[in-house]
């Protein structure tokens, strides 16, 4: 199980006094609002942060942190990841599962494993894709839409999946 979960990606600073957009990998944008603690993922290095601020431009989070005063400290942060521990991640509903906590799982056609997850991602019309690296070398991107993914199955760690001509 993973320990972090990815919420957002940062793009670009705002204004001079340390603010920067996160697009959002979060189905939640509210949760930004009360954010206090949370992760930078830099050169493979989770750096803890302390969010002073939030407001939204364009249906986009805009951050201020304590460990930021200016444009010049947050430029760096472009392209980087925020991540919440576990802890403070949203609680889940029943048949709920964390998205982080699918990476690694065997994905499953017609009975036999043709790869594992190895990231995910979302498209415009916020729907999850799962990136799939297969055994033969390629990679798959797979839809999690009922008519691609049959079946996530968390205590087993398999995804079971309906591979339709094409894909």
């Amino acid at each position: 199980m993973e320990d972090y979960f990815r919420i957002g990606k940062f793009t670009s600073p705002h204004g001079v006094k340390g603010e920067i957009a996160l697009y959002p990998t979060t189905d939640d944008l509210d949760r930004f609002e009360d954010l206090d603690e949370c992760y930078i993922l830099q050169k493979g290095k989770y750096n803890l942060v302390h969010v002073t601020g939030c407001k939204y431009k364009k249906n986009m989070p805009v951050l201020k942190f304590e460990e930021f005063n200016n444009i010049d400290e947050v430029e760096p942060l472009r392209g980087a990841e925020l991540y919440v521990d576990r802890e403070h991640a949203i609680p889940l509903e029943d048949g709920e599962y964390y998205l982080a906590d699918t990476i690694g799982f065997k994905v499953v056609s017609n009975g036999e494993v043709i790869g594992e997850v190895v990231d995910y991602t979302e498209n415009e019309a916020d729907q999850t894709i799962f990136i799939v690296k297969c055994n033969d070398g390629s990679e798959k991107y797979i839809l999690d839409i009922p008519e691609f993914v049959e079946e996530v199955d968390l205590d087993e760690g398999t995804i079971t999946i309906n591979l339709i001509k094409g894909m």
